[in-house]
């Protein structure tokens, strides 16, 4: 068994292949945490009866226990809480105590349960503790129940508290963003104070992301150095709270963020809290990743599309946006097919009277003028093509100019004496009524049941303003975050459940909604409206501390940018988004025979890799933040094959880009290098002979050097030569014994 108990029913040992995490019931009662870090087997070596402590300053002969597995608001202690209430007396003082525990197991997981209830009052807790077999993850969450006759109102219900060993010299990552700016890479000296990373705006993103990590004495990197890295399941508002107390320790609080909370929990019911998924490495932030990576893959991701090769897409938006109609998409069909494109979505404007941003959402019916006959004509003409199809829908938006905001003006968020905002001409559905949840359900259902679509692309594309519910009592009006989120990843389950074989991606606004409980109940991700690939390679570097490389949805989108105006090879974007699901997006009326062949040669070697880049591990060897270039590399887990991309950014000066160790590969194996054949602007001739004379496809690859170990690819590493801004090379490595 990974869970020990000992001591009499009062200690707590979880235990990864490589971690251990423990508690104690303290002789009063309280539940401490007293060990996270590096494995420890034995009951008897872990610190029972050193909790941390210290001395209130106007009664020295006192000590006050800190460190609380679950801390109620009240008593004598100051440190942020995980649990406050309001009792129907007008009591506000939590103490919880320790009642008793149960443990469970099967095929996948250990799950410890460990019930707290209040001194007084009739309300529990249950902390829920789960490690997976195979993994390095532990999942943490809370049940909060009443069990009395009155009413408890809850104004603060976080998921858990972790504690690092005790010290000041600590530093936080988290990450921040902006719309097209996404999952920026921050770094912090700690000190004795509190740090808030949150969102307050009804979605996960994109000013932060609901990801932290704590390294020791800030001296982790991506392969050395310990770290601890917590990760909130969660679609709407969230908060972490760091913070180094007056006893130099640092906390890590977690969940549903308190802002504008209330939740009225009646008699005999219970209020679940949101997982919070932590790790520890002490192979620094790559090793982190990678224990969340294989957590994604193997347990959390939708199974079994989690294993499954992602496809080639091509979307419609970037350049024709609202200006589509019946006879471009069909021709804009054909040039794609050619390209070797396997799914073929179309996005925003197909529908009602979308002929721009101010009407049509909310009418879920394919345009009369655009597509007369309907949607089946193009499905079909796209299948006959050798592709699946796909679209675009935004169910959680509606225009004033639409047949359902004129049948149900009373289903927006508002406040009843103030003006509804229309940021982007549009309102927000209020998704927290179980009406509007089912009428979304309604025409999603009919959508994918009466057409063969394969891809639906859900996108949201504004935050949340006047979160009035005015049907509801004024008491449990503030619910609405709450009930919102629960009912959209409810939704996402019911497709996920009824249409399995249909691939889900979560796109809202590029990245403004991106967290473990959505990659939970969706396959793939816009990760930012954002497609220009030098800024994509930082946005990349942040999404991978957690996210799974594979769900990043990237590549050949239009140049000039859209965001900051650079124009960038098309080989440069078609690596770039071999990184993860390759998505084509430009104008494929303008491309030229060679540019066709050298697209159809990229979208050959994304298939011929991606069973490399989508179930391997995933190192980032050269960070885009500290150097000219950046360098990303991908091993099967049987480490059979690796793939390694470099990137040149500025290479001014004719900088030299010393050679770049691998990693992850078996040290006693040989491996055979070879670097990818240019088929870019560089070789037209090769071009123009091979791959416009009809004969299918050649990807040539030319060998670098000759066999070398995985050892020696490890350690000296691998010499690269970039030619310039914008160059990028591509290397195969493969065991030949």
């Amino acid at each position: 068994m990974s869970i020990k108990v000992g001591n009499g029913d009062t200690v707590f040992l979880l235990n990864t292949a490589n971690t251990s995490y423990a508690m104690e019931k303290g002789a009063s009662g309280r539940l401490q945490h007293i060990y996270w870090g590096k494995r420890l087997d034995r009951l008897e070596d872990l610190p029972v009866g050193e909790q941390m402590q210290y001395y209130p300053f106007d009664q020295p002969s006192k000590k006050l226990l800190t460190n609380q597995e679950y801390v109620g608001w009240g008593g004598y202690l100051f440190d942020e809480p995980c649990l406050k209430a309001l009792f129907a007396d007008g009591c506000r003082d939590l103490d919880l105590r320790y009642q008793s525990y149960k443990q469970s197991d099967n095929a996948v997981s250990e799950t410890l349960v460990i019930t707290l209830r209040e001194l007084v009052y009739n309300l529990e807790v249950d902390l829920y503790y789960r490690i997976y077999k195979g993994l390095e993850v532990l999942d943490r969450w809370s049940v909060i129940r009443n069990t009395g006759t009155d009413n408890i109102m809850l104004e603060n219900a976080q998921s858990a508290v972790f504690y690092m060993p005790r010290g000041k010299e600590y530093r936080l990552t988290h990450m921040s963003g902006k719309w097209a700016a996404e999952y920026a890479l921050e770094r912090i000296n700690l000190t004795q104070s509190k740090v808030v990373v949150e969102s307050r705006n009804g979605v996960s993103g994109p000013d932060s992301c609901p990801w932290v990590a704590v390294d020791y004495r800030g001296q982790a990197d991506e392969e050395s150095g310990r770290v601890w890295a917590a990760s909130i399941h969660w679609p709407g508002n969230w908060k972490f709270v760091v913070e180094v107390t007056r006893v130099d320790q640092v906390r890590l609080t977690g969940g549903i963020n308190d802002f504008d909370f209330s939740w009225k929990l009646h008699p005999g019911e219970e209020f679940t809290t949101p997982k919070v998924s932590a790790v520890y490495s002490e192979e620094g932030f790559g090793g982190a990743s990678n224990a969340f990576h294989r957590y994604l893959s193997d347990y959390l991701a939708p199974q079994p599309k989690a294993k499954e090769m992602m496809p080639a897409l091509f979307n419609s938006w970037e350049v024709f946006e609202f200006d589509i109609n019946m006879k471009q998409q069909f021709e804009l069909a054909k040039i794609a097919a050619r390209l070797g494109i396997e799914f073929y979505v179309v996005d925003d404007g197909w529908f009602g009277q979308r002929d721009h941003d101010r009407a049509g959402l909310g009418d879920w019916y394919p345009s009369k003028t655009k597509f007369p006959d309907g949607l089946d004509p193009l499905i079909n003409h796209v299948n006959s093509l050798g592709m699946e199809f796909g679209i675009w829908v935004e169910p959680e938006m509606v225009n004033r100019d639409s047949d359902l905001f004129r049948a149900h003006p009373d289903w927006i968020m508002n406040f009843p004496r103030k003006e509804s905002n229309e940021w982007r001409n549009q309102l927000t559905l209020n998704f927290a009524r179980q009406d509007v949840s089912e009428w979304a359900w309604g025409f999603l259902d009919e959508l994918l049941g009466q057409h063969n679509i394969k891809y639906l692309k859900w996108d949201m594309n504004r935050y949340f303003s006047e979160p009035g519910w005015p049907e509801k009592p004024v008491d449990e009006q503030r619910e609405i975050w709450v009930r919102y989120a629960q009912n959209i990843l409810e939704l996402f389950s019911r497709i996920q459940e009824k249409y399995p074989k249909v691939i889900l991606e979560n796109c809202s606004s590029g990245g403004a909604r991106i967290d473990l409980s959505m990659a939970h109940v969706s396959d793939m991700v816009n990760p930012s409206d954002n497609v220009d690939p030098l800024d994509n390679m930082k946005i990349f570097e942040g999404y991978t501390q957690v996210f799974l490389p594979r769900t990043y949805g990237r590549g050949i989108g239009v140049a000039p940018n859209g965001i900051n105006g650079r124009v960038t090879p098309i080989k440069y974007r078609a690596y770039l988004g071999m990184l993860g699901t390759f998505i084509a997006g430009d104008n494929l009326f303008k491309y030229t025979e060679v540019e066709i062949a050298e697209v159809a040669g990229y979208i050959k070697t994304y298939k011929e890799i991606r069973e490399t880049t989508q179930n391997g591990d995933m190192y980032r060897l050269e960070s885009a933040y500290n150097r000219p270039w950046a360098a990303f590399e991908f091993v099967r887990r049987d480490k059979s094959e690796a793939v390694m991309f470099v990137f040149g950014q500025s290479m001014q000066f004719r900088k030299i880009v010393p050679r770049i160790r691998l990693r992850g590969l078996d040290p006693e194996s040989i491996y055979k290098v070879k670097g990818l054949q240019d088929t870019g602007p560089y070789n037209k001739l090769h071009l123009t002979k091979e791959l416009l004379s009809g004969e299918p496809v050649k990807n040539v690859y030319v060998e670098r050097s000759k066999e070398l170990s995985g050892k020696m690819l490890m350690q000296l590493g691998v010499e690269v030569a970039l030619a310039g801004d914008f160059d990028c090379l591509l290397f195969k490595f493969s065991r030949v014994k």
